[in-house]
């Protein structure tokens, strides 16, 4: 699956952050995924394909002051 960096469904990879990026933490969320999640979708940026990756069972809300 290969989508548009301007799909609506897919986050813009230029404002993720590189964590993100390289499927360490949820492209939504930006919680650290582990050994799970599910594939959000790809995108192609600069030549480049970058596979986006999100919480398995569903992004919840971050704590009260954590990032």
């Amino acid at each position: 699956m290969t989508a548009d960096p301007a799909s609506p469904s897919l986050p813009d990879l230029t404002r993720l952050r590189p964590r993100q990026q390289m499927a360490i933490d949820c492209a939504r969320c930006a919680r650290h995924l582990g050994m799970s999640g599910q594939v959000l979708g790809d995108v192609r940026y600069r030549g480049l394909l970058f596979r986006l990756w999100i919480c398995e069972n569903g992004c919840h809300p971050n704590p009260r002051g954590a990032r």
